[in-house]
């Protein structure tokens, strides 16, 4: 069990803020990039749903952003599901711990 997710959901919000999208240089925490944020028994959920179905940042901005939650909470797992991308089942894999 996870003690006080809310308190550890916004301390990995915040480590997210530092990670920027290299096309626009924002924060991907101002982005509709980021749909979705959870923390459950297994660990952190991050829900991402790029700009473009075949964007080809999805890898990089996700290792970006799984280093940059791992700062946050280091022994938790990560699980990423990705929204609205041709290579949707690969990024998911590459970058979830479980």
């Amino acid at each position: 069990m996870i003690n006080e997710p809310e308190k550890l959901k916004e301390k990995i919000l915040v480590d997210l803020g530092v990670v920027r999208d290299p096309s626009t240089g924002m924060q991907v925490t101002d982005l509709p990039l980021l749909d979705k944020l959870e923390i459950d028994e297994k660990g952190i959920i991050i829900t991402l749903t790029p700009s473009s179905n075949v964007c080809p940042l999805i890898f990089k901005l996700g290792d970006d952003m799984k280093r940059a939650a791992q700062k946050a909470a280091a022994d938790l797992p990560i699980r990423f599901i990705i929204n609205n991308h041709r290579l949707k089942h690969e990024v998911e894999e590459s970058l979830s711990d479980y």
